[in-house]
């Protein structure tokens, strides 16, 4: 079997409703493994959206999920941040460690009681973009992962990325349901509980999962708020359509953490459209100032550069846009929610829901 183009076919197969999914079924046929963690990631704050683990119980889920944020944001052996940073993104804890597991902070609470003795981490990145992360566990008498295994994996690496790029944005691109209104609030207690839920973040909770459980994205922005002295930001893909802001920010003298959720705002839109049609630094900065409404020689006098050669980079932007026209690039920015129609297949729903946790054991 062609790794490679097996994910590829994923990404053509219209009538698939998780490509994680499928993904982890490809996988499990070509490496093997006891269980795995597919996650995506919004690649404007690098922090996470969405987790799909196969494999596992359901049980102690939640408190697995609170326990890696935290480390992963603190520190261990082999971070996705620092994976993300290398040119081939993807390790092996047995390799890192010389074999000796419980060097990482994650053994013990973690892996230990799992019975592992190998995960292999990757980074799905395109360019310095990253869109998801994957990590596939063995455990029991299982042996580690082999160098070949992990070549493996490495190859199919971009395809991998791209196919999780597709999803995110097939997602956001599929529905046609209305965003609640006001913005709502709540706060995360330091065991990953919520309290003081208003009525507007319960509808916005509700619209996130239905089935009253608490998404990643919120335990993941709670974790990096904890971490960090400013607040922290992750933008989600709604499965209804667009996406929604998360702003975690701690209280003063706790651990607990406040969170703000409303639609995402239009830095926030133009910052995934420059991600998602790949856009260099300066094409940003003219695609930000055209988002204004401000004329070619206003953006040339702001940027300090000719308007020729502002002319030449919205040509550019019309072209990665797939647009034709000023008016077209500054509804992509503002009003589409960077709608992935413009540069991508035809969109369809991709999730079900943004979290989706299988409980089901699967034959390595």
């Amino acid at each position: 079997m062609d790794l490679r183009d097996a994910v590829q076919q994923i990404s053509r197969a219209a009538t698939r409703q998780d490509a994680r999914r499928d993904v982890d079924a490809l996988l499990r046929q070509v490496v093997g493994y006891e269980f795995a963690a597919f996650s995506t990631v919004d690649p404007a704050t690098g922090l996470w959206t969405s987790c799909y683990v196969s494999g596992l119980d359901e049980s102690g889920s939640a408190e697995r999920e609170r326990t890696l944020f935290e480390l992963e944001l603190s520190g261990d052996i082999n971070t996705f941040a620092a994976l993300a940073a290398t040119e081939i993104p993807i390790a092996t804890l047995h390799a890192a460690t010389g074999g000796v597991l419980p060097r990482a902070r994650r053994w013990a609470p973690l892996l230990e009681g799992l019975g592992v003795v190998d995960e292999a981490r990757a980074v799905l990145r395109i360019d310095s973009s990253v869109w998801g992360t994957f990590v596939l566990y063995r455990a029991g008498t299982s042996s580690p992962f082999a160098p070949a295994e992990l070549a493996v994996l490495t190859s199919a690496l971009p395809d991998i990325a791209r196919l999780f790029r597709l999803t995110v944005l097939r997602l956001a691109g599929a529905g046609h349901g209305d965003l609640p209104s006001p913005p709502g609030g709540f706060t995360v207690l330091p065991d990953g509980s919520l309290t003081g839920v208003s009525a507007a973040a319960r509808a916005w909770l509700d619209a996130l999962d239905d089935r009253r459980r608490i998404p990643s994205a919120i335990r993941c922005v709670a974790a990096a708020a904890r971490s960090r002295p400013d607040a922290a930001v992750v933008s989600v893909p709604w499965r209804a359509g667009g996406f929604v802001t998360l702003y975690g920010s701690t209280v003063e003298g706790s651990d607990n953490v406040s969170v703000i959720i409303e639609p995402a705002r239009g830095a926030v839109i133009n910052e995934m459209f420059a991600h998602t049609h790949r856009l260099t630094s300066r094409e940003r900065h003219v695609a930000r100032e055209a988002a204004l409404g401000k004329s070619t020689r206003d953006i040339a006098r702001t940027l300090g550069i000719s308007p020729f050669t502002v002319g030449d980079h919205l040509k550019a932007l019309y072209a990665k846009a797939g647009v034709s026209s000023r008016i077209e690039l500054v509804a992509a920015l503002n009003d589409r929610q960077h709608d992935p129609r413009a540069a991508l297949a035809s969109p369809r729903p991709a999730m079900a829901y943004l979290d989706h946790y299988i409980a089901t054991a699967h034959s390595a």
